[in-house]
């Protein structure tokens, strides 16, 4: 007890509970600690860092100030594109020239869109099978050797003595500079902001394959090894002995700062693997949905007359602008429900039904049942007419589902249950449109199959179907054959059309 009476007395009498008094000879030991390292730049008692100091960075500067201009001339994407292309066998380069859009776009002008396909695939396995897990490792390496030498040479040097001699001019070595003291407050940030480019430096690896690459690449030597080696072992050594964490314990007063700093390592193969087959299969999409633009034009010119058919009333591109451009959904199936429609009211209400009462009302079958499959199709699609206007116009904006889509979407963008009923109600719009046209295609395929075989027993010189052919082309002019090849054509062409968007439905209410 005696013993600790005295303790605290002395501690009270001498300041050894008061915190200023411990921080004042934690900086005074630290102060102590940097007087003893060769870097004797710092005057503790007006809080100065001397002009000294500013040589270490302007010696620095001046070996790294080429590579400072090569990178600030430099996209992130360039500096990936050198590692990987140095990194990279003759026969990946080769493979990932194919895979360019560009080259993909005309290779689709050599050959057709599937054989285009297997080729791109197989450009594809050859990019990345010669990516085995040691290229991989030596790519990344040398990708972070990059990202953190180019992080170091970039650091602002100039801003830094600038505060020193502000009659420094930007990456000119010629004058010998004034370097002069200043407080050091002035300069914490600096510090530290050193710490993040220097000390994450693998300072033990090899650095030769990275001065190699890049000699390679720009046929110059932005900074020779031999300097580099000498700017390492200066970075080294100051992070060693914690010259810079101790000067800014210093000058911001706060003895408990520690410097943190992590090791770095970046990859880039996995992802560049990535980027390339996304490219080759987005560009490939996107030939394929030009080819069946084209395709569809083609064929909507061969039926009507005009690639240019009159839109849906509601169900359309317009309608559904306001809903895709809050991210909730679309009218996925106006296209071809609109193809649909016109093709029932122009060909299925006429030209059909004309043909249809020809053979299947005129005609004798040697079995009426055999006539049921076409005459059932016929009065299906008929009936479709008007399933497809209802659809339409309930989507007026002032009757049922349109007008609850109307009202709800002003507030989708804070209610997410608002939100969640429109997208349900896209959700049942588009499946029943969808239904419909999955329907028609049914149909369509039943009609035309049976008109074919139709035709065929039309040529034979006993028919076996229909046994009044003679009388029959009476009723159609002279032209039945013609009006049955027409019609299956026309049936033939809608159903690619509408076979060339990809409709989905719930399965377990519709095929």
């Amino acid at each position: 007890m005696g013993n600790s009476f005295l303790s605290n007395l002395f501690s009270s009498l001498f300041g050894g509970n008061d915190p200023e008094a411990q921080k004042k000879r934690q900086l005074k030991n630290i102060y102590k600690s940097l007087s003893k390292t060769k870097y004797k730049v710092y005057k503790q008692n007006s809080n100065e860092i001397d002009g000294s100091f500013a040589k270490i960075y302007y010696d620095i500067y001046k070996v790294i100030s080429p590579a400072q201009v090569m990178f600030q001339s430099m996209t992130p994407n360039q500096i990936k594109r050198m590692v990987l292309e140095f990194g990279m066998t003759k026969n990946q380069k080769a493979a990932l020239d194919q895979l360019t859009e560009q080259a993909i776009s005309e290779n689709a002008r050599k050959m057709p869109l599937k054989d285009l396909a297997v080729k791109v695939k197989k450009d594809l396995e050859a990019l990345t099978t010669e990516f085995d897990s040691t290229r991989i490792m030596k790519i990344d390496d040398l990708y972070t050797k990059l990202v953190l030498f180019s992080a170091f040479c970039q650091y602002d040097f100039y801003f830094t003595l600038r505060k020193f001699d502000n009659n420094l001019k930007e990456r000119s070595f010629n004058a010998t500079p004034k370097f002069n003291t200043i407080n050091g407050t002035y300069i914490i940030e600096d510090l530290k902001n050193f710490i993040d480019v220097a000390f994450v430096l693998p300072f033990d690896d090899d650095w030769e394959p990275l001065f190699k690459m890049l000699k390679t690449a720009k046929s110059v030597e932005p900074v020779t090894m031999s300097a580099w080696k000498k700017v390492m072992a200066r970075v080294r050594q100051l992070r060693d002995q914690h010259i810079f964490e101790m000067l800014i314990q210093l000058t911001s007063e706060n003895p408990l700062y520690k410097e943190e700093y992590k090791p770095k390592t970046y990859t880039i193969v996995e992802d560049f693997i990535q980027e390339n087959r996304n490219l080759a299969e987005n560009t490939l999409e996107s030939l394929k949905a030009q080819q069946t633009a084209g395709k569809i034009e083609g064929l909507l010119t061969q039926i009507f007359g005009t690639p240019e058919i009159e839109p849906l009333k509601y169900y359309n591109e317009a309608g559904s602008a306001p809903f895709e451009r809050k991210g909730i959904g679309a009218y996925e199936y106006h296209e071809p429900l609109c193809y649909l429609k016109h093709f029932i009211m122009d060909y299925v209400k006429k030209n059909v039904k004309e043909l249809s009462d020809i053979l299947l009302v005129r005609g004798e079958w040697i079995n009426q049942q055999l006539a049921k499959p076409m005459s059932d199709a016929q009065h299906i699609l008929s009936d479709m007419l008007q399933d497809i206007i209802k659809l339409d116009e309930s989507l007026n904006e002032t009757v049922d589902l349109g007008l609850k889509m109307k009202t709800l979407l002003p507030r989708s963008d804070r209610d997410k249950e608002s939100k969640g009923i429109i997208l349900s109600t896209l959700n049942i719009i588009n499946d029943t449109a969808g239904r419909m046209i999955l329907n028609s295609i049914k149909q369509f395929i039943t009609y035309d199959r049976n008109l074919k075989m139709v035709l065929e027993d039309s040529a034979k010189q006993h028919p076996s179907l229909i046994m009044n052919w003679k009388d029959l082309d009476h009723f159609a002019e002279g032209n039945l054959k013609n009006m049955c090849i027409d019609t299956y054509k026309k049936i033939y062409n809608l159903v690619q059309i509408l076979q060339s968007y990809n409709i989905s439905v719930e399965e377990d209410e519709e095929e």
